[in-house]
């Protein structure tokens, strides 16, 4: 029943476009800590803005999150996977029409730069091998990370 809420919501755009990053180096992969309640762990990732696609949304994301000086390389222009969410019933939206969000998923490869933490938009950030993303994620959003990264 979820999903063809979902689905729905989707269709009649009430989730917000939004892009992420699964940014990997030596095997492991880079989670950011949010300045939000809880605190919580996700993969650089942010809304996509008019007239830009998922992808270049994901790079730009992934800059102001972590740092300009990150220097990327995409496995691939496709998506790995997406998945989509409802907002809890307290969370601060920026259209109250939007009910949740749509998140398209891209992999790559840093090439070179260093995380950089500004405590505005991440106050954290992690190195982590996939065994360990149990961590920090919840299970349903787990096993679809899971699937899109094996």
């Amino acid at each position: 029943m979820e999903l063809m809420i979902l689905f729905l919501a989707k269709v009649f755009r009430k989730l917000r476009p939004v892009s992420a990053i699964v940014l990997q180096k030596d095997g492991k992969l880079l989670i950011v800590q949010k300045p939000r309640k809880h605190h919580v762990w996700q993969f650089p990732q942010g809304g996509v803005e008019k007239g830009e696609t998922f992808l270049v949304a994901a790079e730009r994301e992934l800059h102001e999150e972590c740092g300009e000086n990150l220097q990327i390389e995409f496995v691939s222009k496709k998506k790995i996977g997406e998945f989509s969410y409802f907002f809890p019933k307290n969370f601060v939206r920026r259209k109250k029409e939007i009910a949740g969000a749509n998140v398209q998923f891209f992999l790559a490869d840093l090439i070179s730069g260093e995380v950089q933490v500004d405590n505005e938009e991440i106050i954290g950030f992690k190195w982590v091998r996939k065994e360990e993303l149990k961590d920090f994620f919840e299970e349903g959003y787990l096993e679809r990370i899971v699937a899109m990264i094996n």
